[in-house]
C-alpha cells in the first residue's frame, strides 16, 4: 500500500489533488476502481481515463485529466514500473542448496544464492551471490554466472558460457549451444565444424524465453550490457551485440553478424551472417537485412532498404496500375489518329 504522495516522492512527478488516498493495486484504464493507480502516457486515451473509476492516475508531462488525482511525470511507463515493484514484491526463495539438485564439489556457490529442485551444476562453474536458480536448470563445466541474477527453470547454460549480473534468463532458454558451423566435403556431405568457443552476456541483460544463443567456433558470441532479448530469438555464433539493444520475438542473427548499440530488430526481422548494423539503426518487422546498414535510420522490407526510399516505391508501384489504364486510353486515341490520316491520305 502506498499513498498517492509517497508516489509522486517515489517516481519525482508532480502531485495535483488529494496525496492522502491509498493505493493498493495497478490496473487498466477500463478494469481500475476505487484504491487503484493506472496511466496515461497518450493524449488518445484522455477520454478513457475521464470514464475511469481508478483512484488515481500517472499522465504524462503535458497531459491533463479534469476532476482526477494525478501524479504527473515524464516517462509514465517508468513511474509504473516503479510503482509496481512497490506494490508486488515478489517471493524471495528459499536461500542455499535443495536436497535434490546435484552440484558439483569442484563448483562454487555465492553464500546467499538459492539453488532450486533438480539443478545441475557440474564441475568448475561459479555462480554469484543472491542469484536464483530455478528448477531444473543446468550449468555445463567452468560456466560463471554473476551476482543477482535470476534464471528461470528448463534454461540450460552450457559449459564454459560466462553470464554476467543482474541478468534474467527466462524458462527454456539455451546459452551457449553448438554455432551452425559445418563444411561440405567433395563427397556432398557435410561435416560438422568444432565449436569451441563460448558465449558472454553482459550485466543487466535480458533473454526471454525459449531463445537460442550459440557459442562461437573460436571466440565469442557476445551481447552486450543492457540488451533485451525476446522470446523464440536466434542469435547465431561469433554474432556481436552492442550495448542496449531491443530484440522482438522471433527475430534473428546470422554468424558473425554484428548490431552497434541501441538497434532495434522488430518482429521477425532476420540479419544474415557478417552483415554490420549501425547503432540505433531501427529494422522493421519481417525485413530482411542482406547486407550492412548505416546507422540511425529506419529500415524495412526483404531485402532491406531505407523507409522513406521503400514507401516512396511503394506509392509508385501502385500509381502503375493507373498509368496501364491511362496507356491504354492513350494507345486508344493514337491509333484513331492513325486511322483518320491513313482515310486523309487515300482522299
Amino acid at each position: 500500500m502506498l499513498t498517492l504522495s509517497d508516489i509522486a516522492n517515489l517516481t519525482g512527478g508532480k502531485l495535483s489533488g488529494e496525496g492522502g488516498i491509498y493505493i493498493y493495486r495497478v490496473a487498466e484504464l477500463a478494469d481500475a476502481r476505487d484504491g487503484d493507480i493506472s496511466f496515461v502516457a497518450e493524449e488518445k486515451y484522455i477520454k478513457d481515463a475521464e470514464l475511469s473509476k481508478a483512484g488515481a492516475l500517472i499522465i504524462k508531462e503535458g497531459l491533463s485529466v479534469p476532476g482526477k488525482s494525478t501524479v504527473t511525470v515524464v516517462n509514465p511507463h517508468y513511474a509504473i514500473a516503479r510503482i509496481m515493484e512497490k506494490l508486488y514484491i515478489k517471493e524471495t526463495p528459499v536461500k542455499g542448496i535443495h536436497s535434490s539438485a546435484i552440484v558439483s564439489i569442484k563448483a562454487k556457490i555465492g553464500n546467499s544464492s538459492s539453488i532450486l529442485p533438480y539443478v545441475i551444476i557440474e564441475d568448475g562453474a561459479e555462480i554469484g551471490e543472491n542469484t536464483v536458480l530455478y528448477p531444473f536448470v543446468y550449468v555445463g563445466k567452468n560456466a560463471r554466472i554473476g551476482a543477482n541474477t535470476v534464471i528461470y527453470p528448463n534454461v540450460t547454460i552450457r559449459e564454459e558460457v560466462l553470464i554476467g549480473n543482474n541478468v534474467i534468463i527466462h524458462a527454456g532458454a539455451v546459452i551457449g549451444s553448438d554455432g551452425f558451423g559445418y563444411t561440405k566435403k567433395e563427397d556432398r556431405t557435410f561435416y560438422k565444424i568444432p565449436q569451441i568457443g563460448t558465449v558472454v552476456v553482459e550485466d543487466y541483460v535480458e533473454i526471454g524465453a525459449c531463445a537460442c544463443i550459440d557459442r562461437a567456433m573460436l571466440s565469442e558470441t557476445r551481447i552486450k550490457k543492457g540488451t533485451k532479448i525476446d522470446n523464440l530469438v536466434q542469435v547465431g555464433h561469433n554474432a556481436v551485440i552492442g550495448e542496449n539493444c531491443i530484440l522482438a520475438g522471433q527475430s534473428g542473427l546470422g554468424g558473425s553478424a554484428k548490431l552497434g548499440s541501441g538497434v532495434i530488430l522488430a518482429g521477425q526481422a532476420g540479419v544474415a551472417d557478417h552483415v554490420d548494423v549501425g547503432e540505433n539503426a531501427f529494422i522493421l518487422a519481417q525485413a530482411g537485412v542482406s547486407k550492412s546498414l548505416e546507422a540511425n535510420k529506419v529500415y524495412v522490407g526483404s531485402p532491406a532498404e531505407e523507409a522513406r526510399q521503400f514507401w516512396k516505391t511503394l506509392v509508385e508501384t501502385k500509381k502503375i496500375g493507373e498509368m496501364n489504364s491511362r496507356l491504354k486510353v492513350l494507345e486508344q486515341r493514337f491509333k484513331e489518329i492513325e486511322e483518320y490520316l491513313k482515310g486523309q491520305i487515300k482522299k
